[in-house]
């Protein structure tokens, strides 16, 4: 090997890297991973979008809280939450350590997981609740007056009539 020296090897490589058994465990983890996050990042953003105010400075309020997270860079995130997860200086590794459960994130795989699986959400759910909100604030006045019109059940107009312009 050197410069100059190449050798055509065709896709021997990317048949080496298919069956490599590493990688196989890898994607399933990323794959369970993104649907765990999903799983729960999704309907709490929902749930976060419908109980927000629709006016007023409790909703201009509940807008900068939720915005704080998404104006912290990754890699910030993950520094406070290794501070933060630790059993000997941290809230969370202290709170659950204090509550009986032997919570170590740098010995234990499964409390890695959870921990990086709970900062994602953290760090994440306000970008779907802004976006939730947003739409429940875009929908015109005209569908919920076609919503009481056509007899739609109090649950479903009632979920977002709080929306009302």
């Amino acid at each position: 090997f050197g410069p100059g020296n190449a050798y055509y090897v065709g896709t021997e490589w990317f048949r080496e890297v298919l069956a490599d058994e590493r990688l196989r465990e890898s994607l399933l983890r990323q794959f369970l991973f993104s649907g765990a996050v999903l799983a729960i990042q999704i309907p709490l953003g929902i749930g976060v979008a419908l109980m927000m105010p629709k006016s007023g400075i409790k909703a201009s309020l509940c807008l900068i809280l939720l915005a704080i997270p998404l104006l912290i860079p990754w890699n910030v995130v993950g520094t406070i939450w290794q501070i933060f997860g630790r059993g000997d200086i941290g809230l969370f590794g202290w709170g659950l350590n204090a509550l009986g459960l032997d919570y170590n994130y740098t010995g234990n795989t499964v409390d890695a997981w959870l921990t990086v699986l709970l900062m994602d959400v953290w760090h994440w759910t306000p970008l779907v609740a802004l976006l939730c909100y947003s739409g429940l604030r875009a929908i015109p006045e005209a569908f919920y007056q076609a919503a009481e019109i056509d007899r739609a059940s109090k649950w479903a107009v009632s979920a977002i009539s709080s929306y009302r312009a």
